[in-house]
C-alpha cells in the first residue's frame, strides 16, 4: 500500500468526519433506474428482441411450450424438427423454470423480454448485495452493480436468456453462499435454490461451472472450521441437484445419446468458439467493426471460423478495469476474484490458450460443453465486484493518480495512430482483408481508443480535484459512477437489438402458400426442408431499419428456417435443438438429394432461386419471394407416406454406417427398409394392406393397420428412448430401429391398432427428486424457525 504524497491527498482529507452515506434503498433505487434506462428496449411497448436465438429459436420454442401448457398438456416431445426430438430433456428449454409463469401472463415476445429484463435486474441487485456482503460502502456496491449489469457480456447475451440468466444470477449465488457458510444451516437452502434454477433453465454448462466457483469461494472465504464449510458446500450442491432433478434426469438421457458424449468428435467444434486474444483488448476499447459485417470481422480479424461471436461485446471499460486493479491490489480478501478472472480468461481463450484443452481431456464432463467464450461472463463478474472494492480504496485515499493520466495519453496516441492511412495499409496486408473492411475496423478501433482515453482522463481530473479538496466526496463518487455508466452505455447499449413486434408476428408468404395447397396445417402429414445458405439476401431497407442481425432474423423467418416452421405447424427434417447426434446430423443432410428427402416424408423445399436451374425443381415451383431471393418447390419425387407397410423388410443386426443407404437404389426408390433387430425372422414383403394414421399428437401416434399377412409397419418418426408401442389390447410391441433413424414394429395379420406413446425418460424419477429437495428445503426453514421461536433454556 502506497501512502498518499503531499500532492495526492485522500478523497476524505477535506472532510474530517466519516460521511453519512445514503441508505440502501436509495442506492438500490438508483441502480434499478440505471438498469431500466440501459435496457429500455426490454420494457418499451411494441418491441421484440431481434438478434439470433432470441428471435429464431426462443420465440418459436416458447410459443410451442405455452400452447401445450395452456391446453393442460406437458410438452414432452417436439415433432417439428428432425423427425421429432425430446423436448424437456433438451438443454435450454426451461419448462420447469419460474420464468415460465411469465408466458401465461404475457404474449411470447413480451414474456421473453420480461424474463431477460428480470435477469438483468437480478444481476444488478445481486452484485449490490454481494458488495454489501463483502463490506463495500453503498457507493462501492452501487458501482459493482452498474459495472456488472451494463457490461458487454450481459448486454450481448440478451439474445439467449438461458446463458444470460445463469451469469446474471452468479453474484446473488455468491452472496447467498457467503451467508450459508457462516449463518444457521437454514441459509444453505438459499444458494441451493438459486443454483437449481440455473439447471432448471437448461444451462447445465454454467451450472457445472458454479461448482468450481463455489469451491474456490469456500476455500477463500470460509471463516470457521474448514471441514464444516466443506460439508455445507457438499450439502448445498446435493440439494441443488435434488431440486433440479426434474430437468437433470431427462437431460442426462439426451446427453448420453448425443455427440457431446464423444469428446474426440466434439473437440474441434468446441475450439471454434474460443475467444481470440485480440478480443481481450476490446474489454478496454470498443466497439471495433462499426458498420462492417460482424461475421466478416470475426473471421478476418479474430480467426473465428463460424458465425461471428457468441457475445457481441466484452467491453468493461477503462474506468472499471482501473478500479478493478485497484480493488485487487488493496483488498486482500478479494484476490480470489482476481485469480478467478485470470484463470477463467485463460480458459476462455480455448485453442489460443492451451489450458481449455487440458481441462477438456482431464476434468470430468468438461468435454460436454462447446463454448469457451461463455467463461468471459465470469470474468465480467469478477471485474465488476473488484471495481466496487476499488472505488472504496479510492475513498480511503489509496492508489496513485498518475497511471490514469498515463493511460489516457497512451490510448490517445494509439487512437490517433489507428486512424491514419499507414495503419489501414498495414492491417490490410497483415490480415488480408479488403480495403473497405480494414478502413471501417481501423477507424472504429481508433475512435474506441480515443473515447477510452477521454474516460481515463475524466477519471484523472475528478480524482485530482478530490485529492486537492476542490470537490466534495459525494460529488466525486457520483461523477465516477456517471463516468462508468456513460462509458458502458456508449458501447454496450448497441450490443442488444430490438425491432417492432410486427417483424416477429407476420405470416410468411410460403406458409400461406402451403396452407392453400394442403389445407389446415398439423404435424403428422408431410415435412419440408429449408436449404441452408452461406449468404443471406434481404431488401436494402430492411438492413437499414433492423441492422445485420435483425435483417438476418427476418430472412430466416421468411424461409421458415431455424424453428420458425414450428409456429405454423410445419415439420422439417433439419435438426437445430441442441443435443442431437452425429448420426442424425449426417443422415438428415439437406443436400443429400430429392429421393433421400422423399424417403423421410419431405414434400417441399425452400431455397435460393438458383435452384430453378434444376429442371426437376423448376417444374415443381410453387411460389417465389424475389426480395429475399427465395423460392418454394414441391419435391419432384413423391414423398413417402408417414406410415406404411414395408414392401421389403431387410434384416440386419447392426447397420453400421447409415450413409450407405443413400448409395442404394432399392432404398432410395422406397422398395427396401433396413430393420435392425437381433431376431432375423422378419415378416416377408407386404404385398397388400394399408396403414392409416388415426391420431397424431406429439406424445401419441395411433395407426390403424389392415394386412392379410404379418408385416413390418414403418413410422417415419424418430427412433428414440421413451417411446413404447402397444396393440389394441394393450399388449406391448417391441419398437425396432428402421433405416437408421425411424421406428418400426412387427404386426400380425388382420386389422390392428398400433399406438405409439412417449414419456420422457427419468422424468418421474426426476420430479420425485425435485419434490424431495423441496420438502428438505421446507424442513430446513421450519426447523430454523422453530429453533428461533423456542430457544433452549440454559440449566
Amino acid at each position: 500500500m502506497n501512502p498518499p504524497t503531499s500532492q495526492e491527498k485522500p478523497i476524505t482529507e477535506h472532510k474530517p468526519s466519516v460521511p453519512r452515506w445514503a441508505p440502501a434503498g436509495l442506492a438500490v433505487t438508483a441502480l434499478i433506474g440505471i438498469t431500466l434506462t440501459f435496457y429500455h428496449g426490454l420494457w418499451w411497448p411494441g418491441l421484440v428482441l431481434s438478434k439470433r436465438d432470441a428471435f429464431r429459436f426462443f420465440l418459436p420454442i416458447k410459443q410451442y411450450m405455452i400452447e401445450r401448457l395452456t391446453a393442460g398438456e406437458l410438452p414432452q416431445w417436439f415433432p417439428y424438427e428432425a423427425l421429432g426430438r425430446p423436448f424437456i430433456g433438451v438443454a435450454g428449454i426451461g419448462v420447469f423454470h419460474p420464468f415460465t409463469a411469465l408466458y401465461f401472463l404475457l404474449p411470447v415476445p413480451d414474456a421473453y423480454r420480461a424474463s431477460t429484463l428480470l435477469s438483468c435486474l437480478l444481476a444488478a441487485v445481486g452484485a449490490f448485495a454481494l458488495g454489501r456482503a463483502l463490506r463495500f460502502s453503498y457507493a462501492g456496491a452501487l458501482l459493482a452493480g452498474i459495472a456488472f449489469v451494463c457490461s458487454g457480456y450481459i448486454a450481448s447475451l440478451t439474445e439467449n436468456v438461458t446463458y444470460q440468466y445463469s451469469i446474471c444470477l452468479l453474484p446473488l449465488f455468491c452472496a447467498a453462499l457467503e451467508k450459508a457458510l457462516v449463518e444457521p444451516r437454514a441459509w444453505m437452502a438459499a444458494p441451493a435454490v438459486l443454483w437449481a434454477t440455473v439447471f432448471l433453465n437448461g444451462d447445465v454448462q454454467t451450472g457445472y461451472y458454479y461448482g468450481f466457483i463455489a469451491l474456490a469461494w469456500t476455500i477463500a472465504r470460509a471463516p470457521g472450521p474448514r471441514l464444516d464449510a466443506y460439508l455445507r458446500l457438499v450439502f448445498v450442491g446435493g440439494l441443488a441437484a435434488l431440486l433440479a432433478g426434474a430437468q437433470l434426469g431427462p437431460t442426462w438421457v439426451v446427453f448420453a445419446g448425443s455427440e457431446r458424449a464423444h469428446p474426440a468428435m466434439f473437440l474441434e467444434q468446441a475450439m471454434d468458439w474460443s475467444t481470440h486474444p485480440l478480443r481481450l483488448l476490446t474489454m478496454l476499447a470498443a466497439p471495433v467493426g462499426g458498420q462492417a459485417d460482424p461475421v466478416v470481422v470475426a473471421r478476418v480479424f479474430f480467426d473465428t471460423p463460424i458465425r461471428g461471436f457468441l457475445s457481441e461485446s466484452l467491453y468493461c471499460g477503462l474506468p472499471v478495469m482501473g478500479l478493478a486493479v485497484l480493488g485487487a491490489w488493496h483488498r486482500r480478501d478479494l484476490r480470489v476474484l482476481a485469480l478467478l478472472a485470470c484463470l477463467v480468461s485463460l480458459l476462455a481463450l480455448g485453442r489460443f490458450g492451451g489450458l481449455y484443452e487440458l481441462f477438456y481431456h482431464f476434468v470430468p464432463f468438461w468435454s460436454a460443453f462447446r463454448y469457451p467464450e461463455k467463461l468471459m461472463g465470469i470474468v465480467a463478474f469478477a471485474i465488476a465486484i473488484l471495481a466496487g472494492g476499488g472505488l472504496d480504496a479510492l475513498r480511503a485515499g489509496q492508489g496513485r493518480l498518475i497511471p490514469w493520466l498515463l493511460v489516457a495519453i497512451l490510448y490517445g496516441g494509439i487512437g490517433a495512430a489507428l486512424r491514419t492511412d499507414a495503419a489501414s495499409a498495414w492491417a490490410a496486408a497483415h490480415f488480408e482483408a479488403s480495403a473497405a473492411v480494414v478502413d471501417e475496423v481501423a477507424g472504429s478501433a481508433g475512435l474506441a481508443f480515443l473515447y477510452s482515453a477521454v474516460a481515463a482522463l475524466g477519471m484523472w481530473l475528478v480524482l485530482v480535484g478530490a485529492r486537492k479538496g476542490y470537490l466534495r466526496e459525494t460529488l466525486v463518487l457520483g461523477v465516477v459512477a456517471a463516468i462508468v455508466t456513460l462509458d458502458l452505455m456508449r458501447v454496450n447499449m448497441g450490443a442488444y437489438y430490438t425491432a417492432p413486434t410486427a417483424f416477429a408476428t407476420f405470416s410468411p408468404p410460403f406458409a400461406e402458400a402451403i396452407r392453400k395447397l394442403e389445407g389446415p396445417l398439423a404435424p403428422g402429414r408431410f415435412r419440408l426442408v429449408s436449404i441452408p445458405e452461406k449468404i443471406l439476401v434481404w431488401p436494402t431497407d430492411l438492413l437499414d431499419s433492423l441492422g445485420f442481425y435483425g435483417a438476418g432474423s427476418v430472412e430466416r423467418r421468411q424461409a421458415l428456417d431455424l424453428e420458425h416452421n414450428a409456429q405454423f405447424h410445419l415439420e422439417t427434417v433439419i435438426p437445430y435443438l441442441p443435443g442431437y447426434s452425429f448420426l442424425l446430423a449426417e443422415t438428415l443432410n439437406s443436400r443429400s438429394g430429392l429421393e433421400a428427402a422423399a424417403r423421410l416424408n419431405v414434400a417441399y423445399y425452400i431455397g435460393r432461386r438458383y435452384h430453378l436451374r434444376d429442371p426437376k425443381l423448376a417444374r415443381t415451383l410453387v411460389a417465389q419471394l424475389p426480395p429475399y431471393d427465395l423460392a418454394l418447390f414441391r419435391n419432384a419425387v413423391p414423398a413417402k407416406p408417414r406410415a406404411y407397410l414395408s414392401r421389403h423388410p431387410e434384416w440386419t443386426a447392426n447397420l453400421g454406417d447409415p450413409m450407405v443407404l443413400l448409395t442404394r437404389r432399392d432404398y432410395l426408390n422406397g422398395e427396401v427398409d433396413v430393420i435392425e433387430t437381433a431376431d432375423p425372422t422378419l415378416p416377408g414383403p407386404a404385398l397388400s394392406g394399408s396403414a392409416i394414421i388415426d391420431r397424431y399428437v406429439p406424445e401419441e401416434v395411433r395407426v390403424r393397420v389392415d394386412t392379410r399377412q404379418p408385416a413390418v409397419l414403418i413410422l417415419l418418426d424418430a427412433y428414440d428412448k421413451g417411446w413404447a408401442a402397444t396393440n389394441e389390447l394393450g399388449a406391448d410391441m417391441p419398437i425396432l430401429r428402421a433405416n437408421a433413424l425411424v421406428r418400426a414394429v412387427v404386426v400380425p395379420s388382420g386389422t390392428h391398432v398400433v399406438t405409439f406413446r412417449y414419456e420422457t425418460p427419468f422424468l418421474r424419477v426426476g420430479m420425485a427428486l425435485s419434490l424431495g429437495g423441496a420438502l428438505l428445503c421446507l424442513f430446513l426453514l421450519v426447523s430454523s424457525r422453530w429453533k428461533t421461536s423456542h430457544p433452549r433454556s440454559l440449566p
